[in-house]
C-alpha cells in the first residue's frame, strides 16, 4: 500500500489495513499474538506509565496458565523486559519493615540466591489499558550485578506494596507477531 493510497483511506473515514509484515514489537496490541521462549502467548493488556512525562510501556501476556510482563522504556532506543510478579512477602519480613521505617527499601535485597541493587527509584502514575486517569505510584528499581536480572517494588497507596522479578531481553526474542480481534 503506498502513502497515498493509505492518506485516501484515512481521509474516506476508513481504518488503514495492518500489514502483519510490518509489526514490530512496540506495535503489540491487546488481542495479538507473540512467540516467545518457545511459546505463544496472547497480549491480554496494553498499560502506560508516566515518570513525569517520560514513557513506559507494558504488555499483560499469557500462554497457558503463565502470565508475564513485556516492558519498554524509551531513551535513544527501546529497552525491553520480561517479568513476573512475585509476592512481596517472599523478599522477607525485613524488607517492609524497612519500608515503613524508612519510606524507602533497603539499598540491596537477597532474593532466590541472587543480590540486587538498588539502580533507580521515583514516582509516577500507571494507565491500564488505556484509561485516561492513573493511578499514582512509587517505584524502586534493583539490578543483579551483571545489569540482566531486575527486581522491582512499586507501591500503591500507604501501606499496599508488589514486587516482580524479570530480566532484560532483546526485541529479537519475539518472533511471528500476529494480529488477532478479541471478541
Amino acid at each position: 500500500m503506498s502513502f497515498r493510497d493509505w492518506l485516501r483511506g484515512v481521509f474516506a473515514g476508513k481504518t488503514p489495513e495492518l500489514d502483519p509484515l510490518d509489526l514490530s514489537l512496540i506495535d503489540l496490541k491487546k488481542g495479538y499474538l507473540v512467540d516467545y521462549d518457545l511459546k505463544t502467548w496472547q497480549v491480554t493488556s496494553h498499560n502506560r506509565y508516566d515518570f513525569d512525562g517520560d514513557q513506559a510501556h507494558e504488555w499483560e501476556l499469557f500462554s497457558g496458565d503463565e502470565r508475564c510482563y513485556l516492558g519498554a522504556e524509551k531513551d535513544d532506543e527501546y529497552a525491553w523486559s520480561v517479568s513476573r510478579k512475585i509476592a512481596f512477602s517472599a523478599l522477607g519480613p525485613a524488607v517492609k519493615d524497612h519500608l515503613l521505617q524508612h519510606d524507602d527499601p533497603p539499598q540491596a535485597i537477597v532474593y532466590d540466591g541472587t543480590r540486587y541493587s538498588l539502580e533507580e527509584s521515583g514516582a509516577g502514575y500507571f494507565f491500564p489499558d488505556g484509561r485516561v486517569a492513573g493511578d499514582e505510584l512509587i517505584y524502586w528499581d534493583y539490578t543483579d550485578e551483571t545489569g540482566e536480572k531486575l527486581l522491582t517494588i512499586e507501591q500503591w497507596g500507604e501501606t499496599e506494596f508488589e514486587a516482580s522479578v524479570g530480566k532484560t531481553v532483546q526485541a529479537y526474542e519475539f518472533r511471528n507477531i500476529l494480529p488477532q480481534h478479541e471478541e
